[in-house]
């Protein structure tokens, strides 16, 4: 199937882009936040670890 040539498909085409976008899984692994929740780090690209527990040093 070629795509469509005539003046006013405009639309057309950017639907059907737009639509096919979503099944790539690149681009619908970044613009859903499922990954954001579901990592423990929250999206940190250099985190190190979790904090447990925070504790103040009294001098």
């Amino acid at each position: 199937m070629r795509k469509c040539r005539s003046l006013h498909t405009a639309r057309k085409l950017h639907s059907h882009r737009q639509d096919q976008k979503w099944h790539d899984k690149h681009c619908k692994k970044a613009h859903f936040s499922t990954a954001l929740k579901a990592s423990p780090f929250g999206g940190a690209s250099h985190a190190k670890g979790i904090v447990l527990e925070i504790t103040e040093v009294m001098l």
